[in-house]
């Protein structure tokens, strides 16, 4: 019996991009241990993606993927569509890839399954490269690859900081059993920030890979393009949303507090005297008050 690699792409009027996202997939490599099963999520498209796919693997299957489209009941943002295909998916093994995002090597699929059975792990992260808001190429991706074992793994959290493992899902192969142990975040904005410590959390085992796979583009409409104080302070937001859950481990919580520092300081260089500066000061006193429950109020000040 064949292991699966299910690879869950979820799309709304994404007409201008799928087949980028289709090729990258379709043209993955398998061998005679496990199959593609490529699984994509229709959050009520209004627009012709669902047309293009179809025309695309009425013409161009290769038989590596086993491909079928699933559509949500009603528009279920990124969130609920990802639970939606993570339901009707049966791969051990779980794949995400945003609809206007590729794959990058025709061999990534293999080589992250390869990986994940040679080393029993439940996470394996890999690099991408991007666009950045100045429209400048750049490559985010660990300098070694490298093992992360059970008893590091409460303190791997602060790994975010510098990005060797990421908030988005798409950079990752994952154990089926770590993404049950927590359901997608089903806000419209940030569920990635919401969803994916828990899961690092719940691993046994992470490696951390130093090769670039994905190719990431943000949507020239997305929160990040369109409004970066937005941007920073969603990101602290959804953080501190995780506080109460993890109040029991002080590292976590430092090493959450510490990534968040980056656009808490960012805010406070630019934009001193904004409503987005007040909003984060609040969210940096709820913060302290988790770390330092005793004193708190002598780190900081809560602008009310």
């Amino acid at each position: 019996m064949k292991d699966i690699v299910s690879v869950i792409t979820t799309f709304y009027n994404a007409q201008d991009y799928i087949l980028k996202c289709l090729n990258s997939v379709n043209n993955q490599l398998i061998n005679e241990f496990f199959e593609i099963e490529f699984v994509l999520v229709d959050d009520c498209s209004t627009d012709d993606t669902a047309k293009i796919i179809k025309i695309f693997f009425d013409n161009y299957t290769t038989g590596n993927v086993k491909s079928k489209v699933i559509k949500t009941p009603q528009n279920m943002g990124c969130g609920g569509a990802r639970n939606f295909g993570i339901a009707n998916s049966s791969g051990q093994y779980l794949m995400f890839l945003d609809a206007d995002d590729y794959y990058i090597n025709n061999d990534f699929v293999l080589r992250a399954y390869s990986m994940m059975i040679e080393h029993n792990a439940d996470i394996i992260e890999f690099g991408l490269k991007y666009i950045n808001q100045y429209g400048e190429r750049e490559n985010l991706v660990s300098s070694k690859t490298f093992i992360i074992n059970n008893n590091h793994i409460g303190n791997l959290l602060v790994m975010f900081y510098d990005s060797m493992i990421k908030f988005m899902p798409w950079t990752k192969i994952i154990r089926r059993s770590i993404v049950e142990t927590r359901p997608y975040n089903t806000s419209r904005t940030f569920e990635d920030i919401r969803t994916t410590p828990y899961w690092v959390y719940n691993a046994n085992k992470i490696i951390i890979a130093n090769t670039i796979e994905i190719n990431y583009r943000a949507a020239a409409n997305s929160i990040i393009r369109e409004n970066l104080n937005e941007t920073r302070l969603g990101t602290v937001k959804a953080i501190s949303e995780l506080f109460e859950d993890f109040k029991d481990n002080k590292d976590i919580l430092k090493a959450m507090y510490d990534r968040c520092l980056v656009d808490l300081r960012t805010m406070i260089q630019i934009n001193s005297d904004s409503d987005y500066f007040k909003e984060m000061s609040k969210l940096n006193t709820k913060m302290l008050s988790y770390i330092y429950p005793d004193d708190y109020q002598k780190r900081t000040y809560n602008v009310e």
